[in-house]
């Protein structure tokens, strides 16, 4: 067993086996090939962060990989390296996030007390497999992101029960291969930097019995999870808290926008650097840097997710641009990023000045007549058709007075979900003349994997839509691309589908927009 270093300077590349297989080469800076791990080690990567799935056969998406075998084939190379190894269980066949917590096929059926049993035996026998062969992990999370729950629908929120008596069937499943001082038991959320969520989550959960575990384990991507000031008061809060140590296990950033990738400008803007191979190094140092000066060395570390992957034109996925290597494999500057020593993270200096982008404009404000009736909800919900997936959605109209939206812009919609939901507000509205029509809206809220808030205009078989990302740091104006709308009806409105989360909005405008468009 690895050493714990004073510093996690982690990856998570669980998606390598399936890259390697395909035919991918990986190069350094100066463009000689290297073998994987070759090139981690060289630049000072010390952790590696694998994901296992119950049984991804069941999943044809899947490739059959992040199972057993590909894990153990992993965690030996991992350890020949001498690096630590974090094991990451989805207890899932495929991806589980705040967004989905599907369980396995396998479980499908079993009552509660079934299956947590299950988790239970599961936990056990994959540990007890890997120690036989002498690949114990240094470190075990017992679920991915499970701020929303997880194994839906028995474990899912805000049944704290419920979920707490599955999420202690894995520790002790844990526990009972292993203590402390050789294995650590994590409990991962995302969120980084949002306090009040996670405050909420240990609070309910604490209070239902949550056994002990010993590491916090938190995602932390800048484009979602708040701003680096936020992250650094919630790593602080937390170790004051709740007295565990602290560690980001997933964060990356864009080396560079492309039209089917991650990160768009508004993202870019809420990340506060340029999605360049500079901007990209400099996202991950701030966040060790940040980590690194959690007071007490209660900050433990940082891990890259899945930058050892190939961008492949023309498919819009993490790898066209959130990943360390360019298009032939060569590592970019960010790979450098992993060199300092906690000390030298703890010692950068960042200017807020030089970390932001120039502020983008905001859209150009409606031309003509605002064809939305009562668009300020001035008079509460008339004229407007309201829906959501049931009692865990709740949906208020704020008076501009009222905190949560705050400044000019009349009325505003608050909308809140405490569990996985889906919500809609939509109008029908009578166009007059043929013409190019748009809808703009300021929003504000908060953001994550599986967040969904889209603007849309609809008309017989033609729709628009426009996805935004909020942040709840003010709002910013969104505007659905102009749109040819003959005279009759059309629908204008805003959908959500996410995890836990909520968003305002506020000054809605449907307009047509001059002639010469």
């Amino acid at each position: 067993m690895a050493m714990r270093p004073d510093f996690y300077k982690g990856v998570d590349i669980s998606f390598l086996p399936q890259c390697m297989d395909a035919g991918m080469k990986v190069r350094d800076l100066d463009g000689s090939e290297k073998e994987p791990f070759e090139l981690l080690e060289k630049y000072g990567v010390n952790a590696v962060r694998l994901r296992i799935w119950h049984t991804p056969g069941n999943v044809p998406e899947s490739g059959g990989y992040c199972d057993f075998a590909h894990t153990a084939a992993m965690a030996e190379e991992i350890h020949r390296h001498g690096m630590q190894f974090m094991l990451d269980f989805h207890y899932s066949d495929f991806w589980a996030d705040p967004g989905q917590q599907r369980k396995p096929k396998a479980w499908e059926g079993l009552d509660s007390c079934q299956l947590e049993e299950a988790v239970y035996r599961y936990t056990r026998d994959t540990l007890l497999a890997l120690q036989e062969r002498g690949l114990l992990p240094d470190i075990v999370q017992i679920g991915n992101e499970i701020r929303s729950g997880l194994l839906f629908p028995d474990g899912e929120l805000p049944d704290y029960a419920g979920m707490v008596r599955l999420v202690n069937a894995g520790i002790r499943g844990a526990r009972s291969v292993a203590g402390p001082s050789e294995m650590q038991v994590m409990i991962h959320l995302d969120q980084g930097g949002r306090y009040f969520y996670l405050k909420e989550w240990f609070g309910h959960a604490l209070a239902e019995g949550l056994m002990d575990f010993d590491l916090i384990g938190l995602s932390y991507y800048p484009f979602w999870h708040g701003t680096y000031s936020d992250l650094e008061g919630t790593l602080a809060r937390l170790v004051e808290e709740y007295g565990k140590p602290v560690m980001i296990v997933e964060c990356a950033y864009a080396w560079r926008k492309c039209e089917n990738g991650f990160i768009d400008e508004a993202q870019e803007k809420i990340s506060g650097f340029p999605a360049t191979p500079k901007g990209q190094r400099g996202v991950l140092e701030r966040v060790d840097s940040i980590t690194a000066r959690v007071p007490g060395g209660m900050g433990l570390g940082v891990f890259y997710w899945e930058p050892l992957c190939l961008p492949v034109n023309g498919v819009g996925s993490w790898a066209e641009n959130m990943g360390l290597l360019d298009e032939n494999g060569q590592a970019l500057e960010g790979i450098q990023s992993f060199s300092l020593t906690r000390e030298e993270y703890a010692s950068l200096v960042w200017e807020e000045a030089a970390a932001a982008l120039p502020a983008r404009e905001e859209e150009r404000g409606p031309e003509g007549e605002n064809l939305l009736e009562n668009a300020g909800w001035e008079k509460g919900l008339e004229h407007w058709q309201a829906e959501s997936s049931g009692e865990h959605v709740s949906f208020r109209v704020l008076s501009e007075a009222e905190e949560g939206c705050p400044g000019s812009g009349g009325n505003g919609l608050r909308v809140e979900g405490r569990k996985n939901f889906t919500f809609r507000i939509a109008q029908q509205v009578r166009i007059e003349a043929a013409g190019y029509y748009c809808l703009r809206a300021e929003i504000c809220g908060t953001d994550t994997t599986g967040v969904d808030v889209r603007l849309f205009v609809q008309s017989g078989e033609g729709r628009k839509e426009l996805a935004v990302h909020p942040t709840e740091h003010g709002f910013t104006a969104f505007r659905t691309e102009a749109m040819w709308l003959e005279a009759g009806w059309a629908l204008a409105g805003i959908s959500v589908a996410a995890p836990p989360m909520y968003m305002t909005a506020r000054g809605l405008s449907f307009f047509r927009l001059p002639s010469e468009k």
